[in-house]
């Protein structure tokens, strides 16, 4: 699972465990003369639905009493006043068999704990006012229900509080006898493990808040209001079997799915915004903290309005925030983020260094009048202290090494370090050219075309390993210059790459993700968009070049044995269609074992580094 995932997934995962495990909420009101219910449910499967829950009845002031005095009356069958474990246990299991049959909240009541198996210890630590207690007792009046039942999975009414009212005080009338008429208050919790969801809320005097997750929701009812016999609480809600403005599955995968596109923006427009840097300051480019933190705020807001039905309860106890409404937010959301994101970016792209500057200023450096810095008349580059200095007839001075690759005075034009120059004619342009005895056979250069003098022959495959690409560039441009049929992929972008190399009418193709370029093609679709690419190419050229420039990028973005597999298919290409391959490869920025294998793949190997 990837970290943004995760980091979605988690807050949700921990609400569940939460809710499960969150006691039922206190009532917050007291009556001297009450009756009240606590109870859970909790509601699992698809048709027919399974229940199982428990609930706490309490009694207080007269209503404790006359209860009391209806369970002496039908129990105390020795007649001294007290009710003993016999007694308790048979009261207790008439009000069981009362609540039977009975609805409650969706589900029919098969079955209740009869207590027939309870002990004593167990009747007094978990009733009151029954046990060892007299006639004349105001004690409060409280004891436990366990049951299960089932429902039919279809869409209902139930009726939040009235139901409350008749199972409970239903099962205490049907037992003993016994009617209550007076302040009643529930407080019930409801858990679900269903496709279906509780819709249409319409409370009078009641509250309802919950939490929603892909398993299911989970509901905290609470009622307080005066019933009897023949006065209905109004309170209502719905069940709904599936319905697409409030099925919890859809609106997750809604939710996950545009989560998981706006987390990714930040990230996509990064790589675009570090892109269109010049290589040279492309670790200089820095993510925007501000689309990061507005990527994760509206996902945010997105979760916790998916995980918070009620959230708008606070307008209205009837407020109910529907999946439905995702459907319509989670898009606006998308493309909100999407255009703050882009326009952030181009707005930052306006500050990018352009490469051309940075040439301009090492192209004007001249020695100021008066200071003792001697500046090389071939790079315009300061020759530091300890370094060799060759100096032309003329007095132009200048470093070795580039009076080696110049060959000639940029003054003057006389021939530098003549004793070690050869005549040698270029094989693309035809013209005459001195270079040094000692080069390696490919890394001499045209001084006019700046074409390799050692024929890239075709169906064979060469490494060219160095810190700068140039070298690998000046073959492909000696095989387009030779007339053969040519082509680029590169990770760097095209304009610069033309403009550094000449590469004329060669097809460059940008390895990259963005969308602002037609010659695009997705780095991370190496057996699909790369591949067709370039194995169109060789099927209709002959003897034709291609250069794979930036395979470091391709190793990141898919994994090393991935791109070392598209390396493989294409020298293999390469060798049935007559053609040459160059990759270009930094050793730098691969461990050991991975070059040698990348190694192992070619002809030649021209290691430059």
């Amino acid at each position: 699972m990837q970290p943004r995932t995760a980091l979605l997934a988690a807050p949700i995962m921990l609400v569940i465990v939460l809710a499960l495990l969150a006691p039922a909420a206190e009532s917050q009101q007291e009556h001297e003369d009450s009756m009240t219910v606590s109870s859970r449910m909790l509601l699992t499967g698809f048709d027919p639905l399974e229940a199982s829950g428990s609930a706490r009845i309490t009694l207080t002031g007269s209503a404790a009493v006359a209860a009391r005095h209806a369970i002496f009356n039908l129990s105390d069958a020795d007649g001294n006043q007290y009710l003993s474990t016999e007694e308790t246990r048979t009261v207790l299991g008439l009000i069981a068999e009362g609540l039977e049959g009975k609805a409650y909240w969706g589900a029919m009541i098969t079955s209740v704990d009869g207590f027939s198996e309870r002990t004593a210890e167990w009747l007094l630590a978990h009733t009151t006012g029954l046990l060892d207690v007299s006639w004349d007792s105001d004690l409060d009046l409280s004891f436990p229900l366990e049951f299960s039942g089932e429902g039919q999975g279809e869409t209902k009414m139930i009726e939040a509080a009235q139901g409350a009212y008749d199972a409970f005080a239903g099962a205490l009338r049907d037992a003993v006898g016994y009617v209550f008429a007076g302040h009643l208050e529930v407080e019930h919790r409801l858990s679900t493990m269903t496709i279906g969801a509780v819709t249409n809320p319409v409370l009078e005097s009641g509250e309802l808040s919950g939490i929603r997750t892909p398993l299911g929701e989970v509901l905290w009812y609470s009622f307080a209001g005066e019933v009897a016999a023949g006065v209905v609480a109004a309170d209502e809600v719905a069940y709904e079997d599936f319905s697409i403005k409030e099925n919890l599955q859809i609106g997750f995968a809604v939710v996950f799915i545009g989560c998981f596109l706006i987390l990714r923006m930040p990230g996509k427009n990064f790589d675009k915004f570090e892109k269109l840097h010049p290589k040279k300051f492309r670790r200089f480019a820095r993510p925007l903290m501000s689309v990061s933190i507005s990527a994760y705020v509206v996902a945010g807001l997105l979760v916790l309005l998916y995980v918070l039905p009620f959230a708008f309860s606070f307008a209205s106890s009837d407020a109910l925030f529907y999946v439905a409404y995702l459907y319509l937010l989670v898009p606006i959301a998308v493309v909100a983020e999407y255009f703050f994101s882009k326009s952030m970016y181009d707005r930052a792209s306006l500050d990018i260094p352009e490469e051309s500057v940075i040439e301009v200023k090492q192209a004007v450096i001249e020695r100021a009048e008066g200071e003792g810095e001697m500046i090389c008349k071939v790079c315009y580059r300061p020759i530091e202290a300890g370094l060799e200095i060759f100096q032309c007839a003329c007095g132009t001075t200048m470093h070795v090494d580039c009076a080696e690759k110049a060959q000639r005075c940029p003054a003057c034009g006389n021939v530098l370090i003549a004793e070690q120059m050869r005549s040698i004619q270029c094989k693309a342009c035809g013209e005459t050219f001195l270079y040094s005895g000692s080069d390696d056979a490919y890394s001499i250069q045209c001084t006019k075309c700046g074409a390799f003098q050692e024929e890239i022959k075709p169906g064979r495959n060469y490494l060219v390993v160095d810190d700068d690409p140039r070298n690998a560039f000046m073959m492909i441009r000696a095989i387009a210059l030779s007339g053969r049929p040519a082509m680029v992929l590169t990770a760097s972008f095209p304009g610069k790459i033309r403009s550094d190399y000449d590469l004329g009418e060669i097809p460059v193709k940008w390895l990259s993700d963005s969308t602002t370029d037609i010659d695009n093609v997705n780095p991370k679709d190496l057996d699909g968009d790369v591949m067709e690419i370039v194995s169109t190419f060789l099927m209709t050229t002959k003897n034709a070049g291609v250069l794979v420039d930036g395979i470091e990028t391709l190793i990141e973005m898919n994994g090393f044995e991935k791109a070392l597999g598209f390396v493989k298919r294409l020298n293999d290409l390469a060798a049935i269609h007559g053609s040459a391959i160059i990759l270009s490869l930094n050793k730098k920025a691969l461990p050991e074992e991975q070059f040698k294998a990348i190694n192992e793949e070619f002809d030649e190997i021209h290691d430059y580094s």
